[in-house]
């Protein structure tokens, strides 16, 4: 299970770098379902453009966002201790709404499986994991620290923001907290850290 976790994380790490540079006018349409194509079957159940059922998506979905969560929170012991509590703290809230979202995604299930309910959803936990009293605390770190979560950051907003266009929403804002976003060659290594090829031809 935990393969099949982190080998999603590295297919949504690669359709944010890919949908991104569509939606820049960086890649043709062909092009851009051609490299989406090159990435598997995986894409078949996560991609909005093919008729999936919603349940199975959002629980692929939520399985991404557990599985960033999971990365974050092994590697707290390598920050400071001071920005490990404050990390903590973020994670842990992030643990919370993870368990929400997948209650949420029960009964959604349980009312019908429609998308609107999923899209409520993954709303829900993308207001709250941008929480602006966590942010803030989030923007005192080191900036080392810093860096590694706004890299955890933009990761789950990925994963969050390609649940909210599956079911039809509009993607969320990607929270700062370093200085600097991450660069595509960033999230790029660490699709590979997680075992994947993360540009498909890019």
């Amino acid at each position: 299970m935990r393969e099949v976790i982190l080998n999603t994380v590295g297919v949504l790490l690669t359709l944010g770098l890919v949908y991104s540079l569509n939606a820049a006018g960086l890649v043709s349409r062909r092009a851009f379902c051609k490299r989406l194509a090159a990435v598997g079957s995986l894409v078949i159940l996560l991609f909005p453009v093919v008729g999936c059922n919603a349940t199975t998506a959002a629980q692929d979905f939520a399985n991404v966002i557990t599985g960033i969560l999971n990365i974050a929170k092994a590697e707290i012991p390598a920050l400071p201790p001071a920005d490990g509590a404050i990390v903590a703290e973020w994670t842990t809230l992030g643990t919370t709404l993870d368990g929400q979202l997948q209650s949420c995604i029960t009964a959604a299930t349980t009312s019908g499986g429609k998308k609107p309910a999923f899209l409520a959803c993954f709303n829900t936990f993308a207001a709250g994991i941008a929480s602006p009293a966590e942010l803030a605390q989030l923007r005192v770190l080191s900036a080392g620290s810093q860096s590694k979560v706004q890299l955890w950051v933009t990761a789950i907003i990925l994963g969050v923001n390609a649940a909210l266009t599956s079911f039809g929403g509009t993607p969320a804002a990607t929270p700062t907290v370093a200085a600097v976003q991450p660069t595509h060659a960033q999230l790029a290594r660490l699709a590979r850290r997680l075992g994947m090829s993360p540009a498909y031809g890019l």
